[in-house]
């Protein structure tokens, strides 16, 4: 990045392209930082942080998302400088545990997410600790994790398999190796020296500070979410933190400065170094991924939870970072096919191109044109089963016409319709009244408006069933009465 592109006249392009973006993207509001060095290069809000139309400001509090999974790296390697943790031992070591599989697994292993573990069972323990006290839910979930996950006794090595449950039990260690509280540790050693006076580990103190509202999308309208899931406490340590952009600037500067930020060092340059290194290339680090933004090597980390997403940026060549955090997030927020790329992705490679005088490059589709794909197929297919219903409300209630009666016969066509109808009302009541499945009640918190309609049109479906069934009858009972008649 060259210097002379940090001037007022850059900063304004930025300030442009959030704008276009922000409208194109329907954004309630953003929060961007941009650091070089030691320095802050650049702060700001933009738009609302509620539906008072509050504004968003560098001080707002956002959710972090799994960009706090470098945060409880941080934490476990200051305890493993101070040798308080081995990171090669075996948990087993710091998790009390009867399960085997505790004995195979390092800490390490946990960090660089080459447990094993997988992120799809995670899913039902982060829905069961949503009630869960603060105080128990982090310990209560992370034995869950080691019932789930350790009882296999034969762990060996295996490639990387990206999971919460990995650095929920990083927390849990840190708990239990500081004698703090992970929220207590992470608040006097790293929060504290990095100066990041609006981050927060429970909701309820984010809150009080100003968190910013989170929104989902309903039918492309944003719509505040107050809802059990804005937070999960048995999870934080893998993503339910609370920052804002400008304690977020702080702690990227201690990032690219070896552990330094201003007077204070909350890890070692070797320990900053092990943090952003993957064991293997296109892997994961410890907290930290690496990739490219026009051919640009960078090192960085989206953020996803329930109406809030992230994205950070670090160029280690040009000592240059970036975060942007906005106050809505649903699943149509992310690229098809690469979930992991979502809105602020896109906001925050945008920006590093400006700095460099680079192009741009393309967002994909805006929130609307996804809306107005989803939108439409969603109207054709709900006329299309409309139509269906009609007809056959026709046929099975009208005057009966023996000339028009179709199918008079109990026939695999027939039965087809009827356990066709009911097939979907049956698939859905089985996966909202259970964890059978739980990536269906995921969807169900962060598409709501896709899923409603999924349910509707089950129901519309049953109805369908259910008169193709009184079509049959009435047809058996027509056909047996015109063959007494013949007799």
């Amino acid at each position: 990045m060259q210097e002379e592109r940090s001037g007022a006249s850059v900063f304004s392009e930025v300030d442009a392209y959030i704008a276009r973006e922000m409208e194109r993207q329907q954004l309630p509001g953003l929060a961007l930082g941009i650091v070089k060095g030691d320095r802050i290069l650049y702060l700001k809000g933009y738009g609302q942080a509620d539906s008072s139309g509050r504004p968003v400001t560098p001080e707002t509090p956002f959710g972090l998302g799994s960009i706090g999974k470098s945060i409880t790296a941080m934490a476990v390697l200051q305890l493993a400088e101070t040798g308080k943790i081995d990171l090669d031992a075996p948990i087993q070591r710091y998790i009390p545990t009867k399960y085997n599989g505790a004995e195979s697994i390092t800490v390490r292993q946990l960090l660089n997410q080459t447990s094993g573990f997988s992120q799809i069972s995670t899913f039902s323990n982060s829905l069961s600790s949503i009630n869960d006290p603060a105080q128990d839910a982090l310990e209560k979930n992370a034995m869950s994790y080691a019932e789930k996950f350790l009882t296999d006794t034969n762990q060996t090595e295996h490639p990387y398999r990206y999971s919460n449950a990995n650095y929920v039990l990083l927390g849990y260690i840190v708990q239990q190796v500081s004698g703090q509280s992970y929220g207590d540790y992470v608040k006097e050693h790293i929060f504290k020296p990095l100066s990041m006076q609006n981050s927060f580990v429970p909701l309820d103190e984010a809150a009080v500070h100003g968190l910013a509202t989170p929104y989902r999308r309903i039918f492309g309208y944003n719509i505040p979410y107050d809802g059990p899931y804005i937070n999960v406490p048995g999870d934080a340590p893998a993503g339910y933190l609370y920052t804002s952009a400008k304690d977020m600037s702080h702690y990227l500067i201690a990032q690219i400065n070896g552990g330094r930020f201003e007077d204070n060092s909350v890890l070692s340059a070797e320990g900053i170094r092990l943090m952003q290194t993957e064991p293997v290339p296109e892997t994961y680090a410890m907290g930290w991924m690496t990739g490219h933004i026009n051919g640009l090597p960078v090192i960085g980390q989206p953020g996803g939870s329930i109406g809030f997403q992230a994205q950070t940026y670090i160029v280690p060549e040009q000592q240059l970072g970036v975060i942007v955090f906005a106050n809505v997030l649903d699943a149509i927020d992310s690229t098809l096919f690469k979930t992991h790329i979502i809105t602020t992705t896109h906001i925050a490679s945008g920006v590093i191109n400006i700095l460099n005088e680079q192009p741009i490059g393309g967002s994909g589709l805006s929130i609307s044109q996804k809306y107005l794909l989803v939108n439409g197929l969603i109207l054709i297919l709900s006329a299309w089963l409309l139509y269906t219903i009609a007809r056959t409300a026709k046929r099975c209630l009208g005057p009966w016409n023996p000339d028009n009666s179709g199918q008079t016969e109990i026939s695999i066509k027939v039965i087809s319709k009827i356990v066709l109808g009911f097939a979907g009302l049956i698939i859905i009541v089985v996966l909202s009244m259970t964890q059978v499945v739980p990536v269906w009640h995921i969807a169900t918190i962060y598409q709501p408006d896709v899923i409603l309609w999924l349910k509707m049109m089950t129901v519309l479906m049953a109805l369908n069933g259910s008169m193709e069934i009184i079509r049959l009858v009435r047809s058996t009972w027509h056909e047996k009465r015109s063959n007494v008649s013949v007799k």
